[in-house]
């Protein structure tokens, strides 16, 4: 029993330390912030810088422990190539989002440490939802997450916008959580089990003739998927997304554009190809169907957006549906062209939010953020290179060859067409083809649109530049290394 106790404990080395440094952060703030020679900004300062390091260590401890393939905490979690690959890129992309909001909050004055304290509990929830190998535990950190996001949303105590995101996404959120509640409520009471492992046996050869249950099991099926749908705002289940992105401070709004998917749609991945694969089979026509909607939601949708959270809002919902269309095809095929596809647009992410929030006018003595498409007209004139990466940007989200999301768009339709879903994939090149003239529609502001008044734009932090700089440079890599990271991603499927 002391052996098996071991093995659990180091299995999740990674979230002991983190939960452990997080307690110890927040005992440090709570102690230094009735200080009088210490006042917010010191401990926000600290608590960030802090905060820094313990994702550095989090990621040390992931990259350099082995990767066993064992369940643990009995058989609640899994700890596999594909948990270990997850975690290992949120660690390092919280990593970087980390280093480009902190001249956002010294500018903005956002002096509070417990923003950091609940965006490290946000993260480790992410690592619990990526290496969730139970219902139970599924249920358990997509609520621990939810919760963190629901703080952050309204966390700009003085705005009205923020506290009306915030609420907006707990009313929406709690109806999505009593969705899942309920499937699971369902499946469990159908079957008598939790565990994927479990399922996946008890499920296998399932089809409409051999199972009198098989309704209730669909029904509950279906509301997971549901419930997981809203987490990663696929329509029709995205009325929330461009709300909460709009009314929530910037900071937040990237933390919610570039972290939560990546863990979820490895959540996703493990329980429709592995828990309920056989089930999911015969519902294959829900998938297709959000899939589509997502793309002809998202795209149109943000043709007619002006201000950029709500445009990256819509912009996001279609490249869910890209995702979804990858599951559709319950293919491992499909399988690796959503996983890979979700890893460009966490890259693509970061430089867009790493762009956006530089995009920050002077009004002497004061900056301020800006917040509509048009403010970046004739910006080439004012900073070509950030204009150039812009464009780089933009590209690899339209999908325009030979930039990293070219191939990701590529993988999912080959996958379709290796299915023969012709129609769906007839649609997502049409709808990609449509989304050029709105990614290209900027890039005609910032070169070819002239006008009488320019902003001056407040000069880029270094620490930005340098988090812009290598993003875009991880996104070459992918592109020269396309071979490489295809393997990568083969191997966190299979193994």
């Amino acid at each position: 029993m002391l052996f098996i106790s071991s093995y659990d404990f180091y299995a999740l080395l990674t979230e002991i330390y983190f939960l452990n440094a997080i307690c110890a952060l927040l005992i440090y703030g709570v102690i230094l912030n009735t200080s009088y020679r210490r006042g917010h900004p010191v401990i926000e300062h600290n608590v960030s810088g802090l905060s820094t390091q313990i994702l550095i260590v989090s990621l040390w401890l992931t990259v350099c422990s082995n990767i066993p393939c064992l369940t643990s905490w009995n058989s609640l979690l899994v700890h596999d190539f594909l948990s270990f690959g997850i975690k290992s890129t949120i660690l390092a992309i919280s990593l970087l989002w980390s280093l480009i909001i902190f001249s956002y909050n010294r500018l903005e004055k956002i002096n509070l440490y417990e923003y950091w304290i609940v965006s490290m509990l946000a993260i480790v929830a992410m690592l619990f939802v990526s290496c969730s190998y139970d219902l139970l535990a599924m249920y358990l950190a997509i609520e621990f997450q939810s919760i963190a996001f629901y703080i952050l949303a309204s966390f700009k105590r003085t705005s009205e916008f923020s506290t009306e995101a915030g609420l907006k996404y707990f009313v929406l959120g709690a109806f999505s959580s009593a969705l899942l509640l309920l499937g699971i409520s369902l499946l469990y009471g159908t079957t008598g089990l939790t565990n994927f492992g479990d399922l996946s046996k008890f499920f296998l050869g399932t089809t409409l003739e051999n199972a009198s249950f098989i309704n209730i099991t669909f029904f509950g099926v279906v509301l997971i998927e549901v419930a997981l749908f809203f987490k990663i705002s696929a329509a029709p289940f995205h009325m929330w997304s461009p709300d909460v992105y709009e009314g929530a401070p910037t900071n937040v709004t990237s933390f919610f554009g570039i972290l939560p998917k990546l863990a979820l749609v490895s959540l996703i991945f493990r329980f429709f190809y592995f828990c309920c694969a056989e089930v999911v089979l015969l519902l294959n026509f829900t998938l297709i169907i959000c899939a589509l909607l997502s793309m002809i939601i998202g795209t149109f949708g943000a043709l007619a957006q002006t201000k950029w959270k709500r445009f990256i809002a819509y912009s996001t919902i279609s490249h869910v549906g890209f995702i979804v269309a990858g599951f559709s095809t319950l293919e491992f095929n499909g399988a690796f062209g959503a996983l890979f596809y979700i890893l460009v647009y966490t890259l693509t992410s970061l430089a867009t939010f790493s762009i956006v929030l530089s995009f920050r006018c002077l009004a002497y003595p004061s900056t301020y953020q800006l917040r509509y498409l048009t403010d970046i007209v004739s910006l080439v004139k004012l900073n070509p290179i950030l204009a150039g990466s812009l464009v780089a940007v933009l590209f690899s989200m339209a999908g325009i060859p030979p930039f990293p999301g070219f191939f990701a768009k590529v993988f999912v339709l080959f996958s379709l067409l290796q299915e023969q879903l012709i129609g769906l994939a007839i649609m997502a090149i049409f709808l990609s083809c449509v989304s050029c003239f709105y990614y290209i529609r900027l890039i005609q502001m910032m070169y070819f649109t002239h006008t009488k008044t320019i902003l001056i734009f407040y000069p880029i932090e270094k620490t930005t530049s340098t988090i812009l700089s290598i993003t875009m440079l991880l996104l070459v890599l992918i592109f020269l290394k396309i071979d490489l990271i295809s393997n990568f991603v083969h191997c966190m499927l299979f193994l």
